[in-house]
């Protein structure tokens, strides 16, 4: 039988003059912070919130200071942000955003959700009008198009991080919901990924939301004490139809993965406890129902159509060689043949400094018990199986790439979150074994990324063979120092200890408030280097990444006329920044004619084949280098 449907209450509005604030929390709250602080309303009246309300404030405010800061202050990362964002600028150019098209050709290789994105946020940004710039409108970007483009992606990645709160918050408890949400916001591939305009970060945000609501109305009724956070809430059928309406979502954002990772989750879910009544509660006839209705139209539509891709393909064709033969084969991969020992390491970057709490959360998943039906254990349970079932599909893909482990991040920060409460409250004597390998993993993790930055770029970029600018940009200094003082803040209490101990007899207690200052450690950690990271170390690796400053360097210097080429060169950033006007050119006698006089004639080529482009050319042209501000690509002009 349906559960009646709670209504939340709504936000109260700040008060012109603050009380105190009730509960007995923010009272101790306001008695630590700084006289000028507690003095001030705006601190009184955020106090003066629920609890729950402010959590998800200070989860969404830190979110927002990682993605949100410089989000367009740099151009979009080749390939795959100008290649998507190309294929809605044709949208809007063609006035077409059924059929979604590249260059010449029709485009399949992605389903529709991210394509409109793009396209809507150009509509806003002017993209194809050259708005805010000192040039030719007709020629050039708007400069406000990769703002408006990545904000939607930031601002999923936000709803992400409040709804993986509530999950934790209301069938766990409170903490751990905000370390979950917090873990969650400072693991690398998140915040890296937060600020790119690409498929997975929709699709990962849509699939999350989808799993709350539907933990939700699952466990979320269940009859555990009702002073607990979310004890005595019923969750309604709203919360059913809202999950049945991410996967239809969620399938527009990655096809058959829209599907077949919450069915998967579910049905393992099934067979481990064997609650086949469930389905009974599920509706899903109603919402299979709300599933068509958001995906069936689109794929209907392009199902019934003929046009071909750059391969040939139709939209049928093309979609089952994305599904099958790319999972079962390996398609456009840059590492075939991995293992699934693949994303065991690529895990260890990507959610790191938090690969300290692994083994504690892996410790705590095997302590599973079928048996136990409280709302907390029915929670973690189904959470591991969401992990370990998001990890078995894409270990299995034959095609593979480093973000492919993106999906696992949500629950496995909120499986690491539950481990940190139980730690919290338990101590650190009876989870030595967990820090220890902890502890081993987080140094193991940091050394390799002191000796290797790249494995932060290679977490979401194509190909893993482009170099890294280690001359423009080095952070090793920056690591070191920031790893060294993390692990000496984690170890300090027994540092402090063993100094203590070495003037009086030892006991067996451990150091106090150890566990704390771990937790802290931990979460300090994370904090500065996702700060460090998203907030600086990104905006200067972009230049090595995008075409855009090469193009604005064209467009400023160049006259109208003047054609572009890009020489053995297929990026796609060249493509979308130049409005799919560029030349491409891949044959030494094409290259010959482009730069036949008269006039002067500009092309942007790699670094790496500078040399045999001038040597194509001969003497007989002047080849002058106008830009080469990147490791990558460089632009010259033939007089």
């Amino acid at each position: 039988m349906a559960s009646k449907k709670s209504t939340a209450p709504s936000p109260a509005p700040a008060p012109a003059t603050p009380s105190a604030p009730p509960a007995e929390d923010a009272s101790i709250a306001l008695a630590a912070l700084p006289p000028a602080w507690a003095k001030s309303s705006y601190v009184r009246w955020y106090l003066s919130l629920p609890i729950e309300r402010r959590h998800l404030a200070l989860v969404l405010s830190v979110g927002a200071a990682l993605f949100l800061p410089w989000l367009g202050a740099t151009g979009f990362w080749d390939p795959w942000e100008p290649h998507y964002g190309e294929v809605g600028r044709s949208m809007i150019a063609r006035q077409d955003f059924i059929h979604p098209y590249w260059e010449s050709a029709y485009f399949y290789s992605k389903p529709v959700l991210t394509l409109w994105m793009d396209a809507l946020s150009m509509l806003v940004a002017r993209t194809n009008s050259g708005a805010g710039l000192g040039f030719d409108p007709t020629r050039g970007i708007s400069l406000y198009t990769e703002w408006c483009v990545r904000l939607p992606y930031a601002l999923l990645a936000l709803a992400e991080l409040g709804f993986v709160y509530l999950l934790g918050a209301r069938l766990f408890n409170r903490r751990v919901g905000l370390v979950a949400s917090l873990a969650l916001a400072t693991c690398p591939m998140y915040w890296l990924l937060a600020r790119q305009a690409v498929t997975d970060t929709p699709f990962v945000a849509i699939n999350t939301i989808g799993f709350t609501c539907l933990m939700l109305y699952v466990f979320g009724n269940a009859s555990d004490d009702a002073s607990e956070p979310g004890g005595g809430e019923r969750y309604g059928a709203g919360w059913l139809y809202a999950f049945y309406a991410c996967v239809g979502l969620g399938t527009l954002a990655k096809e058959s993965l829209g599907v077949a990772l919450p069915g998967a989750t579910f049905l393992a879910y099934l067979l481990v406890t064997r609650e086949w009544k469930l389905l009974l509660r599920l509706r899903l006839v109603t919402g299979t129902l709300v599933v068509l209705a958001l995906a069936a139209p689109w794929y209907t539509a392009m199902l019934l159509f003929n046009g071909r891709d750059d391969e040939s393909k139709t939209f049928a064709e093309r979609l089952v060689w994305d599904n099958f033969r790319r999972f079962f084969q390996g398609v456009h991969t840059t590492t075939p043949g991995g293992t699934f020992v693949y994303f065991i390491e690529q895990l260890g970057f990507g959610v790191f400094p938090w690969v300290a709490a692994l083994p504690g959360a892996f410790f705590e998943a095997m302590k599973n018990d079928v048996s136990d039906k409280s709302r907390r254990a029915r929670a973690h349970l189904f959470v591991t199986l969401w992990a370990a079932v998001s990890f078995a599909l894409f270990a299995m893909s034959a095609t593979k790439f480093h973000h492919y482990c993106y999906p696992i991040l949500p629950p496995l920060m909120i499986l690491c979150a539950a481990w940190v409460d139980r730690l919290l409250v338990e101590g650190a004597r009876k989870h030595a074994v967990a820090l220890l390998l902890g502890g081993a993993l987080y140094g193991l993790v940091a050394q390799n990324l002191w000796m290797t930055p790249k494995h932060l770029t290679d977490l979401f970029v194509y190909n893993y063979d482009r170099p890294y600018p280690d001359r423009e940009v080095d952070p090793r200094r920056i690591f070191s120092g920031l790893f060294s003082v993390g692990a000496l803040l984690a170890l300090w209490p027994w540092i402090q200890e063993r100094l203590r101990l070495s003037k009086r007899a030892p006991d067996a207690t451990e150091p106090a408030n150890a566990r704390v200052v771990v937790a802290a450690a931990l979460l300090a950690t994370g904090l500065a280097f996702a700060g460090y990271g998203s907030l600086y170390h990104w905006r200067k690796l972009t230049p090595h990444w995008s075409q855009r400053d090469i193009f604005w360097t064209y467009l400023e210097q160049s006259k109208p006329g003047e054609p572009l080429a890009a020489y053995f060169m297929n990026w796609r950033g060249e493509t979308f920044y130049s409005r799919n006007t560029v030349r491409q050119i891949k044959d030494a006698a094409v290259i010959q004619q482009f730069v036949a006089p008269p006039g002067r004639e500009w092309i942007i080529v790699e670094h790496a084949r500078l040399a045999g482009l001038k040597q194509t050319l001969g003497s007989a042209y002047k080849v002058r280098t106008v830009d080469e501000a990147g490791d990558k690509f460089a632009l010259v002009v033939v007089e």
